[in-house]
């Protein structure tokens, strides 16, 4: 062999053999009980301070408003933060050890892209911090005040979170079944809670806001065509 071939370190990651991006890859030091324990109690306490919150600024919101800005919050924070952190170190995604790269890189195990700067999955990451984010900071502030461009905003935001996630799937089980490229390991576990599980609350959640939004939409237009109709009314008389 000649002294210039270079052998990539090993790596956990399928399809086998591929080649990750940027710098040599490290193994975790943190397990994948560990890591999932810290993302839950990191989410736990964005949740809880946030709650407290809520209910010392609007008292009277009703439940589902305070679990939207929960929902809301929360996904502004994993945009903004954890999407974010990939966004700017993607390129050296294998090397990283500290909590969010290591989140990454367990993460990776099911969707491989990440530790490739996939053009798609940077695109989409990207836009999906930069904009995704704090429009839904905003939102959770709009339900806050019962502002009356919350239904609008949150209309785009989980417009923008379904279609992200829609194709964010697709293209990865395209390249599976069409293309034959697996970007998953073959453990059930990494499939199906760590791809379809964890990514389906931003296809669910998402449908559920936007069909919300538009009820809202519908009954504002509903009594603003009511009213100009009994405006009329009372002119001829």
């Amino acid at each position: 062999m000649a002294e210039t071939d270079i052998i990539p370190p090993p790596h956990p990651y399928y399809p086998e053999g591929i080649l990750l991006s940027g710098s040599n890859f490290i193994p975790n030091s943190l397990d994948a009980v560990g890591l999932v324990a810290a993302f839950g109690a990191g989410c736990a306490v964005i949740l809880g301070s946030t709650l407290l919150l809520v209910k010392r600024v609007n008292p009277s919101l009703k439940f589902t408003d305070r679990a939207l800005i929960l929902w809301f919050v929360l996904s502004g924070t994993i945009h903004l933060f954890f999407e974010g952190y990939f966004m700017y170190n993607h390129s050296r995604m294998g090397s990283r050890m500290d909590l969010f790269g290591q989140l990454w890189k367990e993460y990776a195990l099911s969707d491989s892209r990440y530790m490739l700067s996939d053009p798609f999955v940077l695109c989409m990451e990207t836009w999906t911090a930069i904009t995704w984010g704090p429009l839904s900071f905003l939102t959770a502030v709009l339900i806050t005040k019962d502002s009356p461009y919350r239904h609008a905003i949150q209309a785009l935001v989980s417009t923008g979170q379904f279609y992200g996630d829609f194709l964010y799937y697709t293209t990865s089980l395209f390249d599976d079944y069409f293309s034959g490229r697996r970007f998953y390991r073959p453990e059930p576990y990494y499939f199906w809670f760590y791809f379809v599980f964890m990514n389906a609350f931003w296809i669910i959640i998402p449908l559920l806001c936007l069909y919300s939004s538009i009820k809202a939409s519908a009954r504002a237009f509903a009594l603003s065509s009511k009213l100009a109709v009994n405006g009329r009314v009372k002119k001829t008389l």
